[in-house]
């Protein structure tokens, strides 16, 4: 499944998670070796890539902001070649000092910025993020609590896509419209891994 950017972070950290799964019912015996490898192979460059590149935190947001573009060699330090201007003024808002997480989607010009939460959480559940990296994406969830649980608990997404813009990216469902079930609606399900988190200290 491949969305308007590349490959959205739910397919990632799910895939990753299924990888992981994959290599501990996997037996050496009978050919099982060969997969393994090819597992470990896949996990190595798939944490590396998600680690690196889907990451965001106020450090990294600062470095984005300051890009060059148009650099094509191996020594690249703008792999995808992202315009600092594609930049949304809500994340400069919305990116405390102290947290981060794993953005929508990243591919060549364009990285979709916003917040989900079922990719986010699996990250942490697979174990995809570093300890880093989950006790910065519960730091996020501390502080931007009314945004990302308020009264509804728990958003599946952040922002919500509004005006013409939901038709364009996630197609005409009325399920995509604005703070519905896929485009920013509540999941209270997913509460429970909030609770259930060893990184979620002060989350009551």
């Amino acid at each position: 499944m491949q969305g308007i950017y590349g490959y959205p972070v739910e397919i990632q950290t799910l895939f990753f998670l299924a990888l992981r799964c994959a290599r501990v019912l996997l037996k050496p015996e009978g050919g099982g070796k060969e997969f393994i490898e090819r597992i470990d192979k896949r996990l190595h460059a798939l944490s590396f890539h998600m680690r690196e590149y889907y990451w965001l935190d106020f450090e990294q947001l600062n470095n984005i902001y300051r890009y060059k573009t148009e650099e094509y060699s191996h020594t690249a330090v703008n792999k995808f070649n992202v315009i600092p201007d594609s930049i949304p003024e809500w994340v400069f808002d919305f990116m405390p000092m102290k947290g981060g997480y794993f953005i929508g989607n990243v591919s060549p010009a364009r990285m979709d910025f916003r917040w989900f939460c079922v990719g986010n959480c699996v990250a942490i559940l697979s174990s995809l993020a570093t300890p880093a990296q989950e006790a910065a994406i519960m730091d996020l969830f501390e502080e931007r609590w009314e945004d990302l649980v308020g009264e509804m608990p728990l958003k599946v997404a952040y922002p919500a896509l509004e005006n013409h813009e939901w038709r364009i990216v996630t197609g005409c469902d009325p399920k995509n419209t604005r703070w519905s079930y896929h485009n920013g609606g509540s999941w209270p399900g997913k509460l429970s891994f909030l609770l259930r988190n060893p990184y979620a200290k002060n989350i009551t």
